[in-house]
Order: structure tokens, then C-alpha cells, then sequence
């Protein structure tokens, strides 16, 4: 080959070889620039992934809210159950106890009329077996009023037992009048307080149950304020006054 045609084929060679090099440097950059993201994509990424996560953490906001709301519902629900059954066990109970309280007062009523219709029929009998006419009645109503008026009953049926037992006694007067005119032995009698006492239910009903037989006595004849009465012997002592024989 001459030197010519050498020169020639080499150049041909050259322009290939720098031909295929521009393509495939083309190719290289043109792929390359395919796989490296654009500044604006990076971009546009990052604002769905940060619009994404905002709208995950509002859904898990708005669940735990709506939780929590239905946590507080529920509690005021099982505390309005709470009252209301408080409440209806409570009125049961009140209605219960007002039920009960009737019934009580109802059986003490009629136990408490039956002691009365009782104790009026033995006084009854005892007055007319007696022959106590209603002015020695009243008297000595009035008598226990006076003098124990403001004691207890017991106090109250003593002072009527020591005016019957001297009617019933042979060294006193034989009548209730006679026995508290007798001088010296009733301070009410004499201070006034006698004429205008006013028997209470107390009185009366302590006086009836004297005449009817109740004897708390134990026979004494005199009372006073006081624990002893010179050579008198103490019986017992109710409220204030003491009982002797």
C-alpha cells in the first residue's frame, strides 16, 4: 500500500473512532442525566411525602380526639347511670323507712289505745269499787300536779300512791279531801298552788294508774325534798322527791 492510501485509511480509522466516542459520550450523558433527578422533582417529592405525613398525623389527631370524646361520653354516661341508681335506691329507701315509720307509729298507736282503753276500764272498776267520788278524783289530780308536776311518772304515781295509802292508813284521814286538808301535811294546799293547778295527760293518766292498782310505794306515807326525814325510814327516791314510811 502507498504511503498515500496509509494516510487516507488512518484518517478514516480516526473519524470513526471519534465519531463512535461523541455517540456513545451522548448516550452516557443523555442516560446519566436520566437517572439524576431534577432540583424540581426533588422537590415536588418532598412537599407529597411532607403532605402525606401532615395529613397522617391530622387523622391520628382527629382519631385520638374522637377517642377521647367517646371516652368522656362513656364516662358521663356510666356517671349518669351511677346517679340515677343511687338516686332511685335512695328514694326505695326513703319510701321504704317512711313505710316502715307508719307502721311503727300505727302499732305504737294501737298499743297505746289499748293501754289507755285498759287502764280507763281498771280505773273504772277500781273507782266505783272504791266509791272515790269525781271531787276526790279531781283533787288529787291536782294534788300530784301541784306537787310533782314536773317529775317523771313514777314520781307522779308515788305522790298519788302516798295519798291513798293514808286513806287507806288508820292514823290518817279516811277520804282523799279529808286527808289533804289535813293541817300542815301539803305545802300546795296552803301556798295556793293547789287551787290552781291544772293537771296535764301525764298526771291524769299517772293518778289513774295509782287508783287502778299500780303501787310503786312499797307503803310509804310521806315524801319530801330530801334524802333523810328524821327517824322515818327511806323507801326510795324518784326524781327529786324521797319516799318514806
Amino acid at each position: 500500500m502507498s504511503l498515500l492510501k496509509q494516510k487516507h485509511y488512518a484518517t478514516r480509522v480516526f473519524g470513526g473512532c471519534l465519531a463512535l466516542a461523541l455517540s456513545l459520550s451522548t448516550v452516557g450523558v443523555t442516560a446519566h442525566a436520566e437517572e439524576i433527578p431534577t432540583e424540581n422533582t426533588v422537590n415536588a417529592v418532598e412537599d407529597a411525602q411532607a403532605a402525606a405525613l401532615e395529613e397522617a398525623q391530622q387523622a391520628v389527631a382527629k382519631a385520638q380526639a374522637d377517642a377521647e370524646e367517646q371516652r368522656k361520653a362513656a364516662e358521663e354516661e356510666v356517671a349518669r347511670a351511677k346517679a340515677e341508681a343511687e338516686a332511685k335506691a335512695a328514694e326505695i329507701k326513703a319510701e321504704a323507712e317512711r313505710k316502715k315509720a307508719e307502721e311503727e307509729a300505727r302499732v305504737k298507736a294501737e298499743e297505746e289505745a289499748k293501754k289507755q282503753e285498759e287502764l280507763q276500764k281498771a280505773f273504772e272498776d277500781s273507782l266505783s269499787a272504791s266509791g272515790m267520788s269525781t271531787d276526790d278524783f279531781n283533787s288529787l289530780c291536782k294534788i300530784v300536779q301541784a306537787e310533782a308536776g314536773h317529775e317523771p311518772t313514777d314520781g307522779k304515781i308515788m305522790v298519788a300512791n302516798v295519798v291513798l295509802n293514808r286513806v287507806r292508813s288508820p292514823h290518817f284521814a279516811n277520804s282523799i279531801s279529808a286527808v289533804l286538808a289535813s293541817p300542815g301535811q301539803f305545802g300546795p294546799i296552803s301556798n295556793g298552788s293547789f287551787a290552781s293547778a291544772v293537771p296535764n295527760a301525764d298526771t291524769v293518766n299517772a293518778v289513774k294508774s295509782a287508783i287502778a292498782g299500780t303501787d310503786l310505794s312499797n307503803g310509804a306515807l310521806y315524801f319530801h325534798r330530801g334524802s333523810s326525814w328524821g327517824n322515818k325510814t327511806l323507801v326510795k327516791t324518784v326524781g327529786s322527791h324521797s319516799f318514806f314510811v
